[in-house]
C-alpha cells in the first residue's frame, strides 16, 4: 500500500488532522513526522500501526487502564511547594473516557493538582492535570518539573547555544526559572501535561 494512503488511514484512525498529530499518537516526537514524508514510513511504524488497528478491533475502548492520582502532591504554578509525600491512588478508567473525553492516548498517567495562578490562562488553580510520564519533551511543551524538591509547572524550553534551560511562566507576573549548564543537572523533568480539567462542579 502507498504510504499516502497509510498516512490518511492514519489520520482517520487517530481521528487528527496532521502527521505531526500521528507520530504523537504512536509515541514519537512530531519530527518524525517529518522523517516519514521524505523518507517513508519503516517496516516497524507499519508493523506497530497494524498492530493498533488490530488491536482496537479486537479489544473496542472498553480497555481499562489506571490513572495514578496523587491526593497531596501539588504541581506549584507558583513559586513551588516541597511536597512530603508521594501516596497515591489507582484509578481505572476506560480507554474510551480517555480518548473521547480527555482527547489523550489510552495508556496509564498521573493525576496531580494544580497549585497556584503562575500558568494562567492554560491551568486555573485547583484544576488536575494528566501528566505523561513517558512522553518525549520538546521545546514548548508543558512539564512537570522537580528542583531540589520543589515540584512545578511549567514551560520548558531550551536554548543549546546558550546551554541553557528556561521553565516559564504564562502569567507574566511570574519570574523565569533559568537553570545553566552547571544547574540543569538538577532538574528531574517528571513528565508532559497532556491535558488539565477542572473538578470544581456543582452537584444537583
Amino acid at each position: 500500500m502507498d504510504d499516502k494512503v497509510i498516512f490518511e488511514n492514519m489520520k482517520k484512525f487517530f481521528n487528527v488532522s496532521s502527521l505531526e498529530d500521528v507520530a504523537e499518537k504512536m509515541g514519537y516526537s512530531r519530527n518524525t513526522a517529518s522523517t516519514w514524508r521524505s523518507k517513508g514510513l519503516t517496516s516497524s511504524v507499519k508493523l506497530k500501526f497494524t498492530s493498533l488497528s488490530v488491536d482496537k478491533v479486537k479489544k473496542p475502548q472498553n480497555i481499562k487502564v489506571n490513572l495514578r492520582y496523587f491526593d497531596d502532591v501539588a504541581a506549584s504554578a507558583g513559586y513551588g511547594a516541597i511536597n512530603s509525600s508521594a501516596n497515591f491512588s489507582l484509578i481505572p478508567v476506560s480507554g474510551e473516557f480517555l480518548e473521547k473525553v480527555l482527547k489523550v492516548p489510552v495508556k496509564n498517567y498521573d493525576v496531580i493538582r494544580v497549585f497556584g495562578d503562575s500558568m494562567e490562562p492554560f491551568a486555573q488553580n485547583g484544576d488536575m492535570v494528566i501528566i505523561d510520564l513517558d512522553a518525549d519533551i520538546k521545546n514548548g511543551d508543558i512539564i512537570i518539573a522537580n528542583i531540589g524538591g520543589d515540584v512545578y509547572m511549567k514551560k520548558f524550553l531550551r536554548n543549546p547555544i546558550q546551554k541553557e534551560i528556561k521553565l516559564t511562566s504564562l502569567n507574566s507576573f511570574y519570574q523565569d526559572i533559568v537553570l545553566t549548564e552547571d544547574k540543569i543537572v538538577e532538574l528531574k523533568i517528571i513528565g508532559k501535561v497532556r491535558c488539565k480539567f477542572s473538578l470544581d462542579m456543582k452537584v444537583y
